[in-house]
């Protein structure tokens, strides 16, 4: 039960955020989660419906799906999913589909396209030669040999990882000088052009890390040994609006937490929802954090002193993705941005963020998908000025057609995909990180979930997820 004395306490704090005409909603629930992204409108359902507990969502965008991102053409209705564009068939996640009474497919590979291979720093066409696919998808199927026995310390999470003396010291090394070591290089281009790009130049990135952005089930996904699915209709995002349905007035859209006090006996929130101004409080016995734990994202959660001293370590990449809709752009063509360097054949050389990775065709009218890494500070502002300077590159280079005086990036759809990609220097992880992290599971009331305690894929996320929910259940 929750304290007396703490609920006293969280009425002091709500006091300035109310008037006389503006009396506060009180709502009492078993667990409140932050968070309507994957992590959290997957467990949201779970704790509610199968575990038959209270639950606020608490959700500053009005949809829930985080970074599904589904576009909508006007004019056909036909969907393209820019963000988040497939799912790994891990554990049960196709029944969850079959739950919401949505069919689903196999993952669609889109148009085939040409890829030119450009610096865009110069505009200057590398020739780049890349194995061929028979020769990644063999070296992808080895590196997956390779990286077999450490999956229990990564996945579904960092609740097995070793003791600092014990960690495999190629968990540790560059992730370049990993893929040397064990001559996996032709697997590289394949693995970054896919999900390893999330993490910069993957080549530098400690091998651990650049498993979190393509590891085990990705290698299986392009192997053949696991599915790949989509629905079949509606997009991605028809999965998070059919779950926006069941959980109904559960979920306070559009709303911050500006005030929180936690304890061992449960939690007290007073959160606003920023379109309306109404003032809500909450008091729940367990909180579920399922955002990413950064600075501006945590600062109204009550941290102890020892928690931010360790949720503070962490860095992050800021990744950016939208849709373009310039008729100068070739409709065959994918245009990858790539180092001078790489040419003829160096597989290992990528750019530094923050970068333009990729102009490619998405197979609607005009649109090409782009793809954005920055870096932890990079901004939305930034990532799009960035684009503009790729594509004017590419239009002053002479690599696309039409006029180029003065042409603007039409911006058909932009979203911000970060911070995501949590790491820690390696000297952190020898000195217990995780093992500090993971204390923080449970404590004064709060569990953790999301990319920076397990992994950004959707349904490993929701693994992840399977694993903590009965240790917040326990004694609820």
């Amino acid at each position: 039960m929750l304290c007396l004395s703490c609920i006293i306490v969280g009425l002091g704090g709500i006091l300035p955020f109310t008037t006389a005409n503006s009396i506060p909603d009180f709502l009492y629930r078993d667990v409140v989660v932050i968070g309507g992204g994957a992590s959290g409108a997957y467990a949201a359902v779970r704790l509610r419906d199968d575990f038959g507990k209270s639950i606020a969502l608490i959700e500053k965008q009005n949809i829930l799906g985080g970074m599904v991102d589904t576009f909508v053409e006007e004019k056909t209705g036909n969907t393209y999913d820019f963000g988040v564009q497939s799912f790994l068939n891990v554990s049960n996640s196709m029944q969850f589909f079959d739950r919401f009474n949505i069919s689903v497919g196999s993952s669609s590979t889109g148009p085939s396209l040409i890829t030119e291979y450009i610096d865009f720093n110069t505009g200057e066409k590398v020739d780049f030669e890349p194995p061929s696919y028979t020769e990644q998808i063999a070296a992808v199927s080895k590196f997956l040999k390779v990286i077999e026995p450490w999956e229990s310390m990564l996945r579904p999470g960092y609740w097995n990882f070793p003791e600092p003396d014990k960690i495999p010291e190629d968990l540790l090394i560059p992730f370049g000088e990993f893929l040397t070591k064990y001559d996996l290089e032709e697997g590289a281009p394949i693995i970054y052009s896919t999900t390893g790009l999330g993490v910069g130049n993957m080549s530098e990135v400690a091998t651990m890390f650049a498993l979190q952005s393509f590891g085990w089930d990705m290698a299986r996904g392009l192997t053949g040994k696991m599915g790949l699915f989509v629905p079949t209709s509606g997009g991605i995002q028809s999965l998070y609006n059919a779950i926006a349905t069941d959980l109904g007035d559960d979920v306070l859209y559009s709303t911050t937490v500006i005030e929180m006090r936690r304890s061992d006996f449960g939690v007290f929130l007073t959160v606003r929802n920023h379109k309306t101004g109404k003032v809500s409080v909450i008091v729940a016995r367990r909180l579920l954090v399922a955002i990413e734990p950064t600075e501006d994202n945590v600062a109204t959660l009550d941290l102890s002193p020892s928690e931010w001293k360790t949720l503070s370590k962490f860095t992050y990449s800021n990744e950016f993705t939208g849709l373009v809709d310039n008729a100068v752009f070739n409709k065959s063509y994918s245009y990858f941005n790539l180092p001078s360097s790489a040419a003829p054949d160096h597989y290992l050389v990528f750019q530094r963020e923050p970068t333009t990775a990729s102009f490619a065709y998405s197979g609607l009218g005009h649109l090409f998908r782009v793809m954005i890494i920055g870096n932890k500070t990079s901004t939305a502002a930034e990532a799009k000025a960035l684009a503009q300077s790729s594509f004017n590159t590419l239009l002053n280079s002479g690599h696309l057609s039409g006029p180029i005086q003065d042409q603007e990036l039409n911006w058909a759809a932009f979203s911000t995909h970060g911070p995501m990609h949590a790491r820690v220097s390696i000297e952190e992880v020898k000195d217990g990180f995780y093992q500090d992290l993971y204390k923080l599971q449970g404590a004064r009331s709060t569990w953790w979930t999301g990319g920076a305690f397990a992994v950004n894929f959707q349904t490993k996320l929701w693994e992840f997820d399977e694993v903590l929910i009965p240790k917040l259940l326990e004694g609820l």
